[in-house]
């Protein structure tokens, strides 16, 4: 089966339930074709990815109609209406927004009215459809909440001048609501719908989906199948009770989009307990009392399951995965991060022969065939059913979701820090200059040196040029591949224009706090000698790592390292272990440098890295000196927060009403809202400390922003969990306890003091401008002493040297013109891509001017629209003479609009003709190798060699 995924509809229930409420009877439903019958292709904007569920969806698809049609093929995509995507955004109101300027009465189907002067109307005269800020020439009365307006049309070139004055319709207020979206929720989930004559009902949705409101549906006839398959024949009948949180968020793991599938039998499995370490530490703790959240200083016990989420596995069982140091892995109810071990070697060097000399449940009658040591919390399936049970609907593989992997970063060797980890540092504009300076040289290098861009967007090697049989996947990809023909590119036009792109995109990566420093991102695997023992009976609750301590072979042994995991709240985040040594881990794991194992016995760790387990969470990993300075600075002033605020068991039935109930509540999500704030208010901190505050004096200011982090896990774990505090109100509680400080007063007219703007970090208006709620009306950034804030400064100052050239060549001097014929040249070929080109411009443009579409969903349809363009590009056989006019003709005025888009286009299609006539140019090219001493980036140091593109290429 092809690993790839199915592009399924997706359509919000506003829509659905217009389609169901027309005056004439729509016994189709919801209509996704257009009206030659053909499917509209531009609803299909989601993806159901290759999963387990996907893998038997087919299946239960075949068995049940005997066809292979589950999904259908265009263009070398796969396309099913088996499963619906459900968004919950509109309400459906008296009057709906079609589009960005039309509305249409509730009952009517926008596609059979025709408008005429902005107005259609029914059979029997009334006013149905209204067209807004459009020119009317015969205005009419028109109903509530549209209004005639008279509007000024200006000159386009001289904006004071009033070009004429006309009628519009427009709307002035809202209409009246007749559902709500969570009105909406509840009726679909209840009753389903129909589209093009078929019945859907809910089927599931991810935790992912569940955050922002998504939900999947499938036709009803394969709904019973696929329930059975994800729960493992569990039965609940409805009105049962039931732990409704937690069954939607593991029925929902085979979802998960996998990458392969891996064979493990039933004997293979070991079921060890799982291990609980008790200890008491000085934290700030937060609890829930009387409905609202409570921080303060005190000494608690703490508990960590110190094997939570994760697994064993024999490296005999990874197969071609061996390489790997773990495999993130889904069965039945069943989540784990099973981490790369010698199983076998533990019990020969132990003398386990037998399974009675085992410590757990297995199915296996002889040692050899024990591979996989897990727990109970990594088998969800127990909180509703048994172990044998469980071992008996296993299903035949196992879904292989990801393995550990190196950053992008210089092969791997650097990673890049985030903003909220440099804004809980104290760092003086120095020490902040001093940190940015490696960042700033490089900057001034990719100006000047291609061979150093060449590295920077393609490592390592030319020989890594990508295939030309095979698309590209990204533009990056086609500068790369272009600069390895010949240097004369890196004097085209085309290329000065991506460098400046390039430095563009470098620059705004650093405002946001993304410096590359030594370190990667590395899964946390906890005391993983002691779950070997676990299993042999010979594990005494002892740490064999050491508190404080990690083991790490990315990083040099003996050596403080500094840890962060996202989302990274505040300064008492900050973790810094000491990397060791460690033999006995290093002969019975097999680790790579993206594996981390540390201690979680009497350690508070998990809630320093904000609720951190083993399900294959990760933490950026650096041995930066100024970053360790700093984090020392205050590293055992702010105690770590630490969460008491337990899920409640709220009572729950098995019913389409508390399904929607939960789901409502899930999709309310605050996570952005949390940071955000959590940062204001570090800022807040440091400046207050840096004039002069003591702990004392901010230790209040500190609790809350640690309320925060523990805030922050209960919105991630919400979709599985329920709690009886609400992050919203909380959050208001916050704000409006810091007004004061962040808040500027004005005296109005009367000398009376009234709210003005509210006092930002100077940082947020840079993040906030690409985020889409910059603010400078309602919000004053300006600068505090603050790390962050340093950096914006120091980065906006910074100049690179030398002003770019203005000779530029054209882009087909690239091109060898000895094999150009004037008369092999297709004209009509030339104009037919220019017209599908300029066709794609002016739907992507329609695709962004529709106001009611969200920015995910304008995204998705742009990627959609990117992708029918490549395919149109591709079947295009163009002549090399052909291909070298139109290349040419990119060079004229008129042409400016499609240059970029047609070589973007041509390289990511993997078009031949363009292809073979790139190749046939090439030449030497400087290009940097590792381990040397001609340069020096990021304190790596390489040689630099000419070399010309591998021969085999041009096959």
């Amino acid at each position: 089966m092809d690993n790839t995924g199915i592009y399924i509809p997706s359509i919000d229930a506003k829509d659905i339930y217009l389609s169901a409420h027309y005056i004439e009877e729509n016994p189709e439903g919801y209509n996704l074709k257009l009206k030659d019958g053909q499917y509209n292709l531009r609803k299909f904007i989601n993806t159901l990815d290759y999963s387990l569920d996907l893998i038997e969806l087919k299946d239960i698809y075949y068995r049940k109609f005997r066809k292979h049609d589950f999904s259908f093929r265009i263009k070398k995509h796969d396309y099913s209406v088996n499963v619906i995507n459900l968004t919950f955004k509109y309400s459906v109101k008296e009057w709906n927004q079609m589009n960005k300027n039309t509305f249409v009465r509730l009952g009517y189907d926008y596609r059979e009215l025709t408008f005429e002067d902005g107005i259609a109307k029914n059979s029997e005269g009334e006013i149905v459809g209204i067209k807004t800020n459009e020119k009317i020439e015969d205005p009419i009365d028109i109903p509530k909440p549209f209004v005639k307006k008279q509007v000024n049309i200006y000159d386009k070139k001289d904006k004071s001048i009033v070009k004429e004055i006309q009628t519009q319709y427009h709307k002035k207020g809202e209409p009246k609501t007749i559902k709500t979206n969570a009105e909406l929720r509840t009726e679909l989930y209840k009753d389903g719908f129909i589209c093009n004559g078929i019945k859907y009902c809910r089927m599931k949705r991810s935790t992912g989906s569940a955050r922002v409101g998504k939900c999947l549906f499938i036709r009803e006839d394969l709904y019973e199948s696929i329930l059975k398959f994800s729960s493992g024949s569990l039965k609940y009948n409805q009105g049962d009770p039931i732990d409704l949180a937690a069954y939607e968020g593991y029925i929902a793991l085979p979802s998960s989009s996998i990458i392969d599938t891996i064979s493990i039998k039933p004997e293979n499995i070991l079921l060890i307990d799982d291990y609980d370490s008790i200890f008491n530490e000085d934290v700030i703790e937060t609890h829930d009392e009387d409905g609202w959240l409570k921080t303060t200083e005190k000494n608690c016990k703490i508990t960590n399951t110190i094997w939570d989420g994760q697994s064993l596995m024999d490296i005999s069982l990874f197969g071609d995965y061996s390489e790997y140091g773990m495999l993130l892995l889904r069965n039945l109810m069943f989540k784990s991060c099973c981490f790369n071990c010698n199983i076998q070697q533990w019990f020969k060097d132990n003398n386990i022969t037998d399974v009675s000399q085992l410590n757990g449940k297995t199915r296996a009658t002889r040692i050899e065939d024990v591979k996989l040591i897990t727990t109970p919390n990594s088998i969800k399936y127990l909180k509703f059913s048994t172990w044998d049970e469980w071992l008996d609907h296993l299903y035949s593989d196992f879904g292989v979701v990801k393995h550990d992997k190196k950053t992008h970063f210089f092969g791997g060797r650097l990673v890049q820090t985030h903003y909220q980890l440099l804004n809980t540092l104290q760092m003086s504009k120095d020490e902040v200059r001093e940190f940015l300076q490696e960042s700033l040289d490089f900057a001034q290098m990719l100006r000047d040196r291609p061979e150093v861009v060449r590295y920077y967007i393609k490592y390592p090697d030319i020989d890594e040029m990508s295939p030309m049989d095979k698309p590209m996947s990204s533009k990056n990809d086609v500068v790369y591949n272009l600069m390895c023909v010949n240097d004369n590119f890196t004097k085209t036009k085309y290329y000065q224009e991506f460098l400046i792109d390039l430095l563009r995109s470098y620059y705004k990566n650093l405002k946001n706090g993304h410096i590359y420093v030594n370190g990667n991102y590395s899964t946390l695997l906890g005391n993983p000698i002691e779950m070997l023992q676990q299993s042999i009976g010979k594990f005494e609750g002892k740490s064999q790592i050491g508190i404080g301590n990690i083991h790490s072979t990315r990083f040099e042994y003996n050596k403080t390292l500094l840890a962060s995991r996202s989302p990274h709240v505040t300064i008492g985040n900050i973790w810094l272990p000491y990397n060791t040594e460690n033999k006995l881990i290093d002969c019975y794991l097999n680790l790579t440098n993206e594996i981390v194992c540390i201690n979680s016995i009497g350690e508070n760790v998990l809630q320093r890295l904000s609720g951190a387990d083993f399900d294959s969470d990760t933490v950026m990993l650096t041995d930066n000196e100024k970053l360790i300075r700093a984090a020392k600075r205050n590293y055992h002033i702010f105690k770590t927060p630490t969460s008491f605020v337990s899920s409640t068991k709220v009572k729950r039935y098995y019913t389409p009403e508390q399904q929607a109930d939960l789901d409502i509540k899930t999709s309310v999500n605050k996570i952005g809202e949390i940071v955000n704030l959590s940062q204001e208010l570090n800022s807040l901190l440091w400046d207050k400390m840096y004039h002069g505050a003591t702990y004392d004096d901010i230790k209040e200011l500190y609790y809350d922003i640690c309320q925060l982090d523990v805030m922050s896990g209960i919105e991630i774990d919400k979709a599985k969990k329920e709690f009886i505090i609400n992050n919203g109100k909380e959050l208001d509680k916050l704000r409006e306890k810091y007004d004061e400080f962040v808040r500027e007063y004005e005296e109005n007219e009367e000398g009376e003091l009234v709210r003005g703007k509210k006092r930002m970090p100077h940082f947020f208006s840079h993040i906030s401008k690409q985020k889409g709620y910059y603010n400078p009306d309602k919000k004053h950034y300006c600068k505090c002493h603050t790390s962050m804030d340093y950096l914006q400064t120091i980065i906006n100052g910074f100049k690179i040297k030398n002003p770019y050239k203005k000779d530029w060549l054209p882009f087909v001097s690239i091109l060898d013109n000895s094999l150009f014929r004037t008369s092999s040249i297709n004209q009509k070929q030339i104009n037919r891509i220019y017209s599908i080109l300029k066709k794609y411009i002016n739907e992507r443009k329609n695709i962004f001017a529709i106001d009611s579409d969200s920015k995910e969903e304008r995204n998705d349809k742009a990627n959609k629209l990117k992708v029918d363009l490549i395919a149109d590009i591709e079947s295009e056989t163009i002549g090399f003479s052909t291909l070298y006019r139109l290349l040419s003709s990119l060079e004229d005025k008129e042409n400016s609009q499609i240059k970029n888009l047609l070589l973007e286009v041509l390289y990511l299609c993997g078009n031949d003709s363009f292809n073979k006539a790139i190749i046939q140019s090439k030449n030497e090219i400087l290009q940097l190798e590792g381990n040397g001493s001609d340069i020096k980036l990021f304190n790596i140091g390489f040689k630099i060699t000419k070399k010309q593109v591998n021969s085999e290429i041009d096959s």
